[in-house]
């Protein structure tokens, strides 16, 4: 089995218990709306780190400073 192939099928385990996990979770509804919730918490967290990065990407830099 080559390495590429041990990757995929790997992947493809991982995936599965994924999968199996989140038909878990979306069959526990109490744990689906906190996780929901969670998401909706983090995404807001991120989205306030993106603005502040973008504030600092549209600021002009200081070519030349002044040595003496």
């Amino acid at each position: 089995m080559t390495e590429k192939e041990r990757q995929q099928k790997w992947q493809a385990q991982d995936d599965a218990y994924t999968m199996a996990r989140y038909n878990e979770i979306k069959a526990d509804k109490a744990r689906m709306n906190r996780a929901i919730k969670v998401a909706q918490q983090q995404a807001k967290g991120l989205e306030a780190q993106a603005k502040a990065m973008k504030k600092v990407a549209s600021t002009k830099s200081s070519s030349s400073t002044k040595r003496k």
